[in-house]
């Protein structure tokens, strides 16, 4: 029977963060972490978290702090191709920049930008955390956005560096991507989030969002090579989490082309007052989304495989066998199989699986209870401030407090290099930590049973 085995073990919660990075130094003997004592509200401007790494006995090397974390995607901390070298996001000169460490020899050189992703050979592409964390994304709390004034600033954007020769440049603006295949002025606060290197590393995926009139969000999928030619736009709506299945597809969550979203970019939407369309979002609602005895409540909404070309169709990737929304990444060893989890159900348990593209095979491994108790709303709100009251008011302080803490815990799974492993972030067992659940040899297995001939195979908790 298999089981998840706690990897971390030591006083504090550990955790790594998001679901799209290998945490694992390509050798396997190092997991890298975060760690910090009290997770019970979001991150304080003035408490760092702990950076370093696990060794294969679960103890925690500790190489330094960072003021640059959230719960959610932790500081970007990630391995540099083979070495022992790796990059971490954290505060420097009153600016959010990176550092690399080395685990050999614990030297540590901090560089002049930030970094969500890096390709093998040195080159790092960062986003803007100050205005991420004013409009309610996956930013860092501790300084102002300096562009708060522009709902599209051109000096903000994707940025490009080297980390070894220093080399910078701004390889497309938020002002660009709002002017591409729409008018700007549509909606407000236009930002970027969730960068993602396809596996060849030459084209970058990232989600471009803005708020609208009515008080929702819109989400295009972009893509653009890593020079900053050859901008796509693959899709716009409603869409969620994603990740590269090859060099040429993307598969995500959510939805696309619907009334709402068609009424959203019209030209009669634009020109509706700000107070109208919110009374006019509600009767659409009302009026689209009834629910009906039997009927899918989320209509619309499944995994799409898009292809990286500009008005390619989209086909659906695991109907009927994924029917929620997750965070997936595919395994970098063999992409025929992709891991996944979801969000809690009404009862707070979240399921851990497996999901093999060429059979459509689910592989249910494991449930995992979320912790009943929420944060401190009075502590939770002063580390808060910089959020726009505009994000407060639509998802509701309680609601922020709670999924910007360390309460909110997402299992995000994530790979081994090998495809051996994956590590997920837990709270089940009271405490946030940091699990390992060995895959390999269903990896390796030779069952090709199509998935409406066979029942989803389930493994040990």
């Amino acid at each position: 029977m298999h089981k998840a085995v706690l990897l971390s073990k030591g006083e504090g919660n550990f955790y790594f963060g998001f679901h799209d990075l290998v945490a694992w130094n390509y050798a396997g003997d190092k997991l890298l972490a975060l760690r910090i004592d009290d997770m019970l509200t979001p991150p304080n401007p003035d408490v760092p978290c702990d950076i370093g790494y696990l060794d294969k006995e679960g103890r925690y090397h500790k190489m330094g702090e960072t003021y640059a974390y959230n719960y959610p995607q932790g500081a970007r901390q990630q391995w540099i191709g083979k070495s022992d070298l790796f990059i971490v996001n954290d505060k420097i000169n009153h600016a959010w920049r990176s550092k690399i460490y080395n685990t050999k020899t614990g030297e540590c050189t901090p560089l002049e930008f930030p970094t969500h992703v890096i390709t093998d050979d040195g080159w790092a592409f960062g986003l803007d955390y100050a205005r991420l964390f004013r409009v309610g994304g996956y930013g860092y709390t501790g300084l102002p956005d300096a562009y708060a004034a522009e709902d599209a600033p051109a000096s903000s954007g994707i940025v490009k560096h080297n980390v070894y020769t220093g080399e910078e440049e701004m390889i497309i603006s938020v002002a660009e991507v709002a002017n591409y295949q729409m008018n700007a002025n549509l909606g407000n606060n236009h930002y970027f989030t969730h960068l993602l290197l396809n596996p060849s590393q030459k084209r970058v995926a990232f989600l471009h969002r803005y708020k609208l009139k009515d008080g929702g969000e819109t989400t295009r999928l972009m893509t653009i090579n890593t020079d900053g030619s050859e901008l796509h736009c693959l899709a716009s709506g409603f869409l969620s989490h994603f990740d590269w299945q090859d060099d040429n597809h993307i598969a995500i969550w959510g939805r696309t082309g619907s009334s709402v979203e068609k009424l959203r970019s019209s030209l009669l939407y634009r020109m509706l007052p700000t107070g109208l369309v919110g009374k006019g979002k509600k009767i659409i609602k009302k009026l689209l989304y009834k629910p009906k005895p039997g009927v899918n409540s989320n209509p619309g909404f499944n995994w799409l495989l898009f292809t990286d070309a500009e008005g390619a169709p989209y086909s659906l990737l695991a109907k009927d066998v994924i029917t929620e929304d997750g965070h997936p990444m595919f395994c970098p060893a063999n992409r025929d199989w992709m891991i996944c989890d979801t969000y809690p159900n009404s009862e707070g348990i979240r399921t851990l699986f497996l999901f093999q593209y060429s059979t459509q095979r689910r592989v249910d491994l494991g449930t995992y209870k979320m912790l009943d108790q929420q944060p401190d709303l009075d502590k939770s709100m002063p580390f808060l401030q910089g959020v726009d009251k505009a994000v407060l008011k639509a998802f509701s302080p309680q609601q922020m407090a709670f999924t910007r803490s360390g309460l909110h815990c997402d299992l995000h799974p994530r790979w081994k290099a090998d495809g051996t492993m994956v590590a997920f972030d837990s709270i089940h067992e009271g405490s946030r930590q940091i699990y390992g659940f060995d895959v390999s040899d269903i990896i390796k297995s030779k069952d090709t049973t199509p998935a409406h001939e066979r029942q989803a195979a389930h493994y040990g908790v």
